[in-house]
């Protein structure tokens, strides 16, 4: 792995990876995990950190080093579950059919709690506060989340002079860092569509207004829209993601629904992509017959990593990995995430964990047999350990 020494005892790994497949069983989603909530509460009050709920199902504790006065560094976990099957057969596996830990904040939140037994013991060295923040609802796209704003609006932040989060990531390699100053992850725009034609028998197209045909004239015009709008330097993906239409196959249906996802690197070029989204609705409507219900909105921020913050990253990632297992490549990614509000206010940096084989070899984040690597829990809590130690060693 690259770490050239434990930091977790045996006893205290073991129990990090009890915890992590605890919470992988009994997954929640988005502003419903209060069952998580309370295994995390009651490991903090274990390892004397006084909990506090915040944003609902979310949690901060905070406590002081014994060595005087200095800044407050916020260490970010999150804690919900994706509405997905699990077809892993782990032992481990999730009770709730159709809910499933499958990018990995199981994963995250036993790190944090991993770190928060680490610091237990080593608090006197050190001056200044540590706050860790367990977030609810980060995946947004699929569980009303937003959970990190809620956070922020909450007060989580307050007094905070850094902040610090981390994301597993299949397709690095395992173990090492990826971090960047400035935009790390991308904007995001939601996008959803209700085609209403005219239905009718399949026999008799001609006396239909085919939504299913629209939709995928459709969606062809809004793939080139991008192939043709960005030009060679990139920055933006367009992806649709649903087409839900139709009962039987021998009924033209009189709706179709879509919804996909705009991401960019650059605010003003996800807007513009926005903008000709809607003129591509208008264009449909008027060549077709069809009507279009549309919601274009702009969803999460884009993640960017503040030059103090990541540099005091990378620091600490070289001092406990060594310095050929950090670096920027790859980067940025043109997923989204909801730590983009908290690095929005206070200075902030966002990092990603390798988590090994490329996907397609190890499936990735969201997929249906996705696992987090227990082997990440040591150096991802090695890693904010460091951190907070760059920061607040006397």
């Amino acid at each position: 792995m690259g770490v050239p020494s434990k930091l977790l005892s045996p006893d205290l790994a073991a129990r990090a990876r009890a915890l992590r497949h605890d919470l992988h069983r009994h997954p929640e989603l988005g502003f419903q995990e209060r069952r998580t909530q309370a295994k995390v509460k009651e490991w903090l009050t274990a390892h004397g950190w006084d909990a506090r709920e915040v944003a609902g199902t979310g949690l901060m504790a905070e406590r002081a080093g014994s060595a005087g006065d200095g800044p407050t560094i916020a260490i970010r976990a999150d804690l919900d579950a994706l509405p997905i099957r699990e077809t892993t057969e782990l032992e481990y596996r999730s009770v709730h059919e159709g809910v499933a830990h499958k990018c990995g904040h199981d994963g995250h939140t036993s790190i944090v709690c991993a770190l928060a037994a680490v610091l237990d013991t080593r608090l006197a060295s050190l001056r200044g506060k540590v706050r860790l923040l367990f977030q609810p609802a980060e995946e947004g796209a699929t569980c009303g989340g937003g959970g990190g704003r809620v956070m922020v609006e909450e007060g989580a932040l307050d007094g905070v002079d850094q902040v610090f989060g981390l994301h597993n990531w299949p397709g690095f390699p395992k173990g090492e860092v990826r971090v960047i100053t400035g935009t790390v992850m991308a904007q995001e725009h939601r996008l959803a569509f209700t085609i209403r034609g005219r239905g009718g028998h399949a026999s008799e197209p001609q006396r239909c207004v085919d939504p299913i045909a629209a939709g995928v004239r459709f969606v062809q015009s809004l793939y080139a829209l991008v192939a043709r709008s960005v030009g060679l330097g990139g920055g933006a993906v367009l992806s649709i993601t649903e087409f839900h239409a139709g009962t039987a196959n021998n009924i033209i249906p009189d709706r179709a629904q879509l919804t996909g996802t705009i991401r960019s690197l650059d605010d003003a070029l996800g807007e513009r992509l926005a903008e000709q989204v809607r003129h591509a609705v208008t264009a449909l409507e008027q060549s077709t017959g069809v009507t279009v219900d549309a919601v274009v909105e702009r969803a999460y921020p884009a993640v960017v990593n503040d030059p103090g913050a990541t540099g005091r990253l990378e620091r600490a990632a070289r001092r406990v990995l060594g310095d050929d297992r950090v670096s920027s490549e790859g980067l940025p990614l043109a997923a989204a995430e909801d730590f983009a509000y908290m690095a929005a206010a206070v200075p902030g940096c966002y990092f990603l964990l390798g988590a090994g084989d490329p996907v397609g070899v190890t499936p990735g984040c969201h997929h249906p047999d996705f696992d987090f690597d227990d082997e990440l829990l040591e150096p991802g809590a090695a890693v904010f350990l460091a951190v907070i130690e760059d920061a607040l060693a006397r």
